[in-house]
Protein backbone atom coordinates (compact mmCIF):
# COMPACT_ATOMS: atom_id res chain seq x y z
CA UNK A 1 0.00 0.00 0.00
CA UNK A 2 2.63 2.23 0.72
CA UNK A 3 4.31 1.23 -2.15
CA UNK A 4 1.45 2.28 -4.33
CA UNK A 5 0.75 5.75 -2.62
CA UNK A 6 4.62 6.49 -3.42
CA UNK A 7 4.31 5.79 -6.78
CA UNK A 8 1.03 7.06 -6.47
CA UNK A 9 2.02 10.36 -5.35
CA UNK A 10 5.53 10.64 -7.58
CA UNK A 11 3.21 10.03 -10.51
CA UNK A 12 0.93 13.17 -9.76
CA UNK A 13 4.13 15.28 -9.12
CA UNK A 14 5.37 14.44 -12.33
CA UNK A 15 1.94 14.92 -14.42
CA UNK A 16 2.32 18.41 -12.26
CA UNK A 17 5.52 19.56 -13.65
CA UNK A 18 4.95 18.62 -16.84
CA UNK A 19 1.62 20.53 -16.90
CA UNK A 20 3.93 23.57 -15.43
CA UNK A 21 5.99 23.08 -18.03
CA UNK A 22 3.25 22.72 -21.10
CA UNK A 23 4.75 26.91 -22.57
CA UNK A 24 8.16 26.04 -21.87
CA UNK A 25 8.75 25.37 -24.86
CA UNK A 26 6.68 26.60 -28.31
CA UNK A 27 6.77 26.51 -31.63
CA UNK A 28 5.47 28.89 -34.54
CA UNK A 29 5.21 30.32 -38.22
CA UNK A 30 4.87 33.78 -39.49
CA UNK A 31 5.11 35.62 -42.81
CA UNK A 32 4.99 39.10 -43.88
CA UNK A 33 5.66 41.71 -46.25
CA UNK A 34 8.86 44.33 -46.37
CA UNK A 35 10.39 47.69 -47.66
CA UNK A 36 13.87 46.46 -48.49
CA UNK A 37 16.75 48.55 -49.88
CA UNK A 38 20.64 48.02 -49.82
CA UNK A 39 22.42 50.84 -48.02
CA UNK A 40 25.60 51.24 -50.36
CA UNK A 41 28.51 53.67 -49.98
CA UNK A 42 30.64 54.43 -52.97
CA UNK A 43 34.15 54.62 -53.82
CA UNK A 44 36.91 57.34 -52.86
CA UNK A 45 36.87 58.02 -56.54
CA UNK A 46 33.56 58.40 -57.82
CA UNK A 47 30.17 60.45 -57.49
CA UNK A 48 27.07 58.71 -57.78
CA UNK A 49 23.78 60.45 -58.00
CA UNK A 50 20.81 58.41 -56.82
CA UNK A 51 22.00 55.44 -56.13
CA UNK A 52 19.95 53.16 -54.44
CA UNK A 53 16.13 53.16 -53.71
CA UNK A 54 13.71 50.82 -51.57
CA UNK A 55 11.78 47.68 -53.22
CA UNK A 56 9.41 45.25 -52.08
CA UNK A 57 10.36 42.24 -49.99
CA UNK A 58 7.83 39.22 -48.08
CA UNK A 59 9.36 36.56 -46.15
CA UNK A 60 8.39 33.76 -44.41
CA UNK A 61 9.57 30.37 -42.25
CA UNK A 62 9.44 29.07 -38.61
CA UNK A 63 10.53 29.81 -34.99
CA UNK A 64 10.81 27.85 -31.88
CA UNK A 65 10.35 29.45 -28.21
CA UNK A 66 12.26 29.16 -25.33
CA UNK A 67 10.02 30.75 -22.31
CA UNK A 68 11.49 31.40 -18.97
CA UNK A 69 9.08 33.69 -16.71
CA UNK A 70 8.41 36.92 -18.92
CA UNK A 71 11.79 36.19 -21.31
CA UNK A 72 11.99 34.08 -24.50
CA UNK A 73 15.11 33.12 -26.62
CA UNK A 74 13.69 32.18 -30.00
CA UNK A 75 15.73 30.73 -32.79
CA UNK A 76 14.21 30.74 -36.12
CA UNK A 77 14.73 29.74 -39.96
CA UNK A 78 13.16 32.45 -42.44
CA UNK A 79 13.45 32.06 -46.35
CA UNK A 80 13.50 36.35 -47.50
CA UNK A 81 13.02 37.72 -50.48
CA UNK A 82 14.63 41.64 -50.91
CA UNK A 83 14.81 44.03 -53.19
CA UNK A 84 16.79 47.45 -54.42
CA UNK A 85 15.54 50.15 -57.05
CA UNK A 86 19.06 50.99 -58.65
CA UNK A 87 18.84 54.32 -60.95
CA UNK A 88 22.56 55.44 -60.86
CA UNK A 89 24.52 57.36 -62.94
CA UNK A 90 28.46 56.80 -61.65
CA UNK A 91 30.73 59.38 -62.77
CA UNK A 92 34.45 58.51 -62.55
CA UNK A 93 37.02 61.03 -64.95
CA UNK A 94 35.42 61.08 -68.01
CA UNK A 95 33.42 57.95 -67.92
CA UNK A 96 30.03 57.28 -66.96
CA UNK A 97 28.40 54.13 -66.24
CA UNK A 98 24.59 53.68 -66.29
CA UNK A 99 22.84 51.19 -64.43
CA UNK A 100 18.76 51.33 -64.44
CA UNK A 101 16.72 48.41 -62.86
CA UNK A 102 16.15 46.02 -59.84
CA UNK A 103 18.08 44.21 -57.57
CA UNK A 104 15.91 40.80 -56.31
CA UNK A 105 17.66 38.56 -53.97
CA UNK A 106 16.55 35.57 -51.75
CA UNK A 107 18.65 34.38 -48.92
CA UNK A 108 18.23 31.66 -45.79
CA UNK A 109 18.43 33.67 -42.35
CA UNK A 110 18.54 32.37 -38.95
CA UNK A 111 17.86 35.07 -36.31
CA UNK A 112 18.08 34.34 -32.43
CA UNK A 113 16.00 36.91 -30.65
CA UNK A 114 15.91 37.35 -26.42
CA UNK A 115 12.53 38.55 -26.16
CA UNK A 116 10.75 40.60 -23.28
CA UNK A 117 7.08 39.82 -22.73
CA UNK A 118 4.37 41.93 -21.24
CA UNK A 119 1.39 40.31 -20.60
CA UNK A 120 -1.87 42.21 -20.57
CA UNK A 121 -5.59 41.68 -20.92
CA UNK A 122 -6.06 39.40 -23.92
CA UNK A 123 -2.85 38.65 -24.41
CA UNK A 124 0.68 39.93 -24.49
CA UNK A 125 3.21 43.05 -25.96
CA UNK A 126 6.49 41.66 -26.65
CA UNK A 127 10.14 43.35 -27.81
CA UNK A 128 13.01 41.37 -28.71
CA UNK A 129 16.47 42.14 -30.15
CA UNK A 130 19.35 39.82 -31.03
CA UNK A 131 21.51 38.58 -34.22
CA UNK A 132 20.75 36.95 -37.26
CA UNK A 133 23.38 34.74 -40.15
CA UNK A 134 22.27 34.50 -43.57
CA UNK A 135 23.51 32.72 -47.23
CA UNK A 136 22.53 33.64 -50.59
CA UNK A 137 20.30 31.49 -52.08
CA UNK A 138 19.91 33.33 -55.50
CA UNK A 139 19.17 36.79 -56.91
CA UNK A 140 18.56 38.48 -60.30
CA UNK A 141 19.23 42.23 -61.83
CA UNK A 142 16.07 42.93 -64.00
CA UNK A 143 16.41 46.62 -66.60
CA UNK A 144 13.83 49.33 -65.73
CA UNK A 145 11.09 48.87 -68.07
CA UNK A 146 10.54 52.37 -68.22
CA UNK A 147 14.24 53.68 -69.52
CA UNK A 148 14.01 56.41 -71.20
CA UNK A 149 15.69 57.01 -74.90
CA UNK A 150 19.47 57.74 -74.77
CA UNK A 151 20.15 56.79 -71.71
CA UNK A 152 22.26 53.98 -72.76
CA UNK A 153 22.95 51.44 -70.18
CA UNK A 154 25.71 48.56 -70.24
CA UNK A 155 22.88 46.75 -68.11
CA UNK A 156 19.80 46.69 -70.46
CA UNK A 157 19.34 43.14 -70.13
CA UNK A 158 18.35 40.80 -67.37
CA UNK A 159 21.08 38.64 -65.14
CA UNK A 160 21.48 36.53 -62.80
CA UNK A 161 23.54 37.17 -59.60
CA UNK A 162 26.87 36.03 -58.90
CA UNK A 163 27.61 35.48 -55.52
CA UNK A 164 30.99 34.80 -54.02
CA UNK A 165 34.57 36.32 -53.56
CA UNK A 166 35.89 36.54 -57.33
CA UNK A 167 35.88 39.39 -59.39
CA UNK A 168 33.37 37.93 -61.64
CA UNK A 169 30.88 37.71 -58.25
CA UNK A 170 28.16 40.56 -57.87
CA UNK A 171 27.83 40.04 -54.06
CA UNK A 172 29.37 37.95 -50.93
CA UNK A 173 27.13 34.48 -50.46
CA UNK A 174 27.34 35.27 -46.23
CA UNK A 175 25.42 38.20 -44.82
CA UNK A 176 24.98 38.89 -40.60
CA UNK A 177 23.67 41.74 -38.97
CA UNK A 178 21.19 42.81 -36.28
CA UNK A 179 17.20 42.65 -36.02
CA UNK A 180 14.89 43.92 -33.73
CA UNK A 181 11.43 42.75 -33.23
CA UNK A 182 8.01 44.18 -32.00
CA UNK A 183 4.76 43.20 -31.69
CA UNK A 184 1.65 41.43 -29.96
CA UNK A 185 0.31 38.37 -29.14
CA UNK A 186 -3.24 37.35 -28.30
CA UNK A 187 -4.35 34.74 -25.75
CA UNK A 188 -5.08 32.45 -28.95
CA UNK A 189 -1.74 32.17 -30.18
CA UNK A 190 -2.05 35.05 -33.25
CA UNK A 191 0.55 37.58 -33.55
CA UNK A 192 1.31 40.43 -35.51
CA UNK A 193 5.12 42.29 -35.58
CA UNK A 194 6.88 44.31 -37.17
CA UNK A 195 10.56 43.39 -37.64
CA UNK A 196 14.04 45.56 -38.95
CA UNK A 197 16.64 43.71 -40.21
CA UNK A 198 20.36 45.51 -39.83
CA UNK A 199 22.56 44.02 -42.25
CA UNK A 200 26.37 44.54 -40.79
CA UNK A 201 28.55 42.48 -43.16
CA UNK A 202 29.75 44.26 -46.29
CA UNK A 203 28.27 42.04 -48.98
CA UNK A 204 30.58 44.11 -51.51
CA UNK A 205 32.80 41.93 -53.55
CA UNK A 206 35.25 44.93 -54.88
CA UNK A 207 35.47 48.56 -54.19
CA UNK A 208 34.35 49.65 -57.42
CA UNK A 209 31.92 51.64 -58.06
CA UNK A 210 31.12 51.01 -54.13
CA UNK A 211 33.19 50.17 -51.12
CA UNK A 212 30.47 48.68 -49.11
CA UNK A 213 26.90 47.21 -49.90
CA UNK A 214 24.54 46.36 -46.45
CA UNK A 215 21.00 44.89 -46.78
CA UNK A 216 18.48 46.80 -44.75
CA UNK A 217 14.52 45.84 -44.08
CA UNK A 218 11.46 46.93 -42.04
CA UNK A 219 8.34 44.50 -42.40
CA UNK A 220 5.10 44.01 -41.05
CA UNK A 221 4.22 40.03 -40.13
CA UNK A 222 1.26 37.54 -38.93
CA UNK A 223 2.09 34.48 -36.92
CA UNK A 224 0.89 31.99 -34.76
CA UNK A 225 2.38 30.15 -31.62
CA UNK A 226 1.35 26.52 -31.39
Amino acid sequence: MKLHLTLSSLLLLACFKLSAQTNAIQFGIRAGVSGTWLSRTPGTDVQIRDAEKSGSGYFAGAFASFNVNRFSLQPAIIFNSLSSKTTEEVLSGDIVYRMYGKWRLYYIQVPVNLVYNIPVHGGKFYLGAGPYIGWALSGRFTPASNESPGQSSPANFSFKAKFGSDDRSNFKSFDYGANVVAGFEFDNGLMINAVHDLGLANIEVGNYPYEKTRTRSLGIALGYKF
